[in-house]
């Protein structure tokens, strides 16, 4: 059966406690500061491996380059004050911005903007 989506946009999945044990070593290694964050990445890894449509060319502050395969086609994703948008889509939410959302380096890009804009 499939993981019910909560109304925050996230689902609850469950692993094998030995996994959860393997995975509380790596907190405070390598970057991670939660279950979440290497989970996150372990996943994206996988669909990156057997689906790899997207891809990210490079980034800055401003915006990100993502290759889409299947469109043979460049996605720029732009970051605003305002938010984040996807030209190829016209769209504030598609696969690009959630791939976009799924980079640690762009999250990180993003907590540092919204700790400039809360000063």
């Amino acid at each position: 059966m499939a993981e019910k989506e909560r109304k925050d946009g996230y689902s609850t999945i469950r692993v094998p406690q030995e996994f959860a044990t393997e995975i509380d070593k790596l907190i405070g290694k390598h970057g991670f500061t939660s279950r979440a964050e290497i989970v996150k990445e372990a996943v994206r890894q996988f669909l990156q491996k057997y689906d790899p449509h997207l891809s990210m060319i490079n980034h800055n502050n401003n915006g990100v380059k993502i290759r889409d395969i299947k469109l043979n086609q460049v996605a720029d994703i732009q970051i605003t004050p305002k938010g984040i948008y996807c030209p190829v889509c016209d769209a504030s939410n598609c696969e690009h911005i959630r791939f976009t959302l799924m980079q640690s380096d762009i999250i990180n890009i993003i907590k540092k903007r919204e700790k400039k804009t809360e000063i």
